[in-house]
């Protein structure tokens, strides 16, 4: 049913009947000519092009008309403007809106239409120009039409939402990672646009096929919780209606299909499915038993030797590889010379889909998530494999946005386009892949926790999925000193005490109230005492290493700097090895900064240094420094005050070798940096530490 019934106007007659008669145009001795007819091209209808029947110009307020117009003698003009319509009684109504100007030629002209201009109507409009002696032509003359507009003021109905997948109700509708379909609509036939906008992310704009007609909007939920729709219908005037809210509820995705945790007892010849229900017969090149990933809930895994008989097969497909579908796994390989298969599904005659390492564009080998069958294939690839390390894999096709992504260590390193998934009924294979010639590409190192979902698994999953935990390896509170060291709290590697370092303890006996006389010391950094340090030579230090610089680590502490020393570098703390320092982090008297430099492998190696930015030094307060190596995705961070101050790629080349050191850094031929100030609360973990882990240190949290 229609919104408005547009009301036809006898255009022409309105025209011919009002038609104004101009002063003719004879060559004279002044040789004046009229000015020219007004070009469409150069009238506009609230700014639009000017247009006449089925594409005329709808608006929302009565519009400004405009038009430039020109005399080939350069003389100045004034513009006429006319606007027709035929009234609800079948009349026909002309406005003459007077002489504008004049101006120079060549001058644009507006004016706005009378008020008595009624909406819902066609209304057409022309101009003329008038150098004061002669007018010139109309614009709808000479074969050009006049401009047409419809002046609505009337906002559209409310739209309609419907979904099969989230109901508008109070039952919680599964899940993350799966897409819902929103039918919208609207009972106004004029509507050609919705702007919509989900719970999360910007407005976007939807249009249906027709005016009035539905549109159906697709929309993947990335995390649990209640959700809402918001959308307003659009009329061709640019009018938006009272948006209609659609509130619904989304639970937490699904479960893995199927699932193998590959850490079952030596010598066992299957691995038993942690969900799916189908045990993964082993091949004979497949033992169990070998250490997993570290800090990781994984435990142990399966070590594959690379040859044909190392393979885990379930029997049985664990997806429909047509349809939306994730796959992950932790993998070591232990060479990088040959493309592997770590999972994969047979297609027809080669894996429908594909996750391991391939030989990328430059011909070095890669992480890769592969889907179709040759000739069709699309490859999602990024990042390197590192021989004898552990890394976590995600593929995920998406089949609405036709993607296939890989994720490695949490990260989104790659996308393919135009991604299809081909139809599969094939088994499920671990450590293989079915090509040309029958299976191959078998896994040489080792696999665990492999899982595969009938959903997408969305980008904050894929980074829970390869979270691995910390764990502190040492936490020094520097409250106490006996026999020259401080101890460390679970009872790990003292701090010992070098030059005339001390642990400073402020002095309780002193109470102003009762002897005014009495003079109170400094309160220490946190707690009951911090270590004091003169910078002549005074430090800290542990017996022996106290993290794995080789994997991802993190180190943090509170320092204050005397004011006195703020013109020459200090060392807040190090780790060092045979030739020299692998991390010192410290001052910069040069660049007056917080700075964070690694050295390359052996004597004299490349440096790279973190300069913190948008962080100053408070001289003479404390300040909480904090440095991470993240092994997974290679970077090194420098915070400050818990915030993120600096960061580069870079990966770890060496191991240190020495004890952690407190006010002080090793070089080739000695030690330096040392520092004139305090220390305090000094923390050591394995595992890179977070930015919100980082900020608890910072706010005092001895515990994460």
């Amino acid at each position: 049913m229609a919104r408005h019934v547009l009301v036809r106007s006898a255009i022409a007659a309105a025209l011919a009947s009002s038609a104004v008669v101009a002063i003719p145009w004879a060559a004279g001795a002044a040789e004046n000519q009229p000015p020219a007819r007004p070009s469409a091209a150069e009238l506009s209808t609230d700014s639009q092009a000017c247009a006449a029947g089925s594409d005329r110009t709808f608006v929302r307020t009565r519009p400004t008309l405009s038009a430039v117009l020109r005399d080939p003698d350069a003389t100045p003009v004034s513009a006429e403007f006319e606007v027709s319509w035929t009234d609800a009684e079948g009349e026909p109504q002309v406005r003459t809106l007077g002489q504008i100007g004049p101006k120079r030629s060549g001058s644009t002209f507006s004016t706005v239409v009378p008020a008595d201009v009624p909406a819902f109507t066609e209304v057409s409009w022309r101009v003329r120009a008038s150098d004061g002696t002669v007018s010139g032509p109309w614009s709808s003359e000479g074969g050009q039409q006049p401009c047409e507009f419809v002046y609505d003021n009337k906002a559209p109905a409310v739209p309609e939402v419907t979904s099969d997948e989230y109901p508008n109700d109070d039952v919680w509708r599964d899940g993350v990672g799966r897409y819902g379909t929103f039918t919208v609509g609207s009972a106004s036939d004029d509507t050609v646009a919705y702007l919509y906008s989900f719970t999360t992310g910007g407005q976007h704009t939807a249009r249906p096929e027709k005016p009035g007609g539905p549109v159906t909007l697709s929309w993947l939920p990335q995390s649990s919780g209640p959700k809402w729709l918001s959308v307003q219908a659009v009329d061709r005037a640019g009018n938006a209606s009272a948006p209609a809210r659609y509130e619904f509820r989304v639970s937490d995705g699904r479960e893995p299909a199927a699932a193998w945790k590959l850490a079952d007892a030596a010598g066992s010849g299957e691995a038993v499915a942690e969900a799916g229900g189908r045990a993964a017969a082993a091949g004979s090149g497949v033992t169990f038993g070998a250490s997993g990933p570290e800090r990781t809930t994984v435990g142990d895994a399966a070590e594959l030797d690379g040859t044909a008989a190392a393979y885990l097969t379930s029997g049985a497909p664990a997806v429909a590889t047509g349809k939306a579908f994730s796959v992950s796994a932790w993998v070591r390989p232990d060479q990088v010379g040959t493309d592997m298969a770590a999972v994969s599904q047979d297609g027809a005659s080669s894996a429908a889909f594909r996750l391991g390492t391939a030989t990328g564009p430059d011909g070095e080998r890669v992480w890769s998530f592969g889907l179709g069958e040759p000739g069709a294939q699309v490859r999602a690839q990024g990042g390197r494999p590192d021989e004898g390390e552990w890394a976590h894999l995600v593929g995920v096709y998406d089949p609405v946005e036709k993607t296939a992504r890989l994720y490695v260590n949490g990260q989104a390193v790659a996308t393919a386009e135009d991604a299809v998934g081909p139809d599969s009924s094939g088994d499920l294979q671990l450590g293989r892949a079915l090509g040309a010639d029958g299976h191959g590409e078998n896994w040489h190192g080792a696999l665990a926790g492999v899982r595969v979902w009938d959903r997408i698994v969305v980008a904050d999953e894929a980074g829970k999925e390869a979270r691995r935990s910390t764990r502190s390896e040492g936490y020094w509170a520097l409250d106490e000193e006996a026999d020259g060291a401080s101890p460390e709290r679970d009872g790990g590697d003292a701090l010992t005490l070098g030059g005339d370092a001390t642990v400073y303890r402020a002095d309780s006996s002193c109470d102003p109230a009762t002897d005014p006389e009495c003079v109170p010391g400094e309160e220490p950094i946190v707690g009951t005492g911090h270590l004091a340090l003169d910078g002549e030579g005074d430090f800290a230090s542990t017996a022996g290493p106290v993290v794995d610089t080789s994997d991802s680590f993190s180190v943090a502490a509170f320092v204050k700097l005397d004011e006195a020393a703020q013109d020459r570098s200090m060392t807040v703390f190090s780790l060092p090895g045979e030739h020299g320092s692998l991390v010192s982090v410290g001052y910069s008297a040069e660049d007056r900064r917080w700075q964070a430099t690694v050295s390359g492998a052996g004597e004299g190696g490349a440096t790279t240094t973190l300069t913190a930015e948008g962080a100053s030094v408070s001289y003479g307060w404390s300040q909480h420094i904090a440095f991470v190596y993240d092994d997974e995705s290679d970077e090194i961070r420098l915070y400050v005050d818990g915030q993120l101050s600096a960061h580069a790629a870079l990966p770890m080349t060496w191991r240190a070798t020495g004890g952690l050191q407190i006010g002080r850094a090793r070089t080739a031929d000695d030690w330096t940096g040392y520092l004139q100030g305090a220390v305090d609360e000094v923390h050591a973990y394995a595992g890179a530490l977070t930015e919100d882990k980082i900020a608890q240190l910072n706010a005092g949290a001895t515990d994460l």
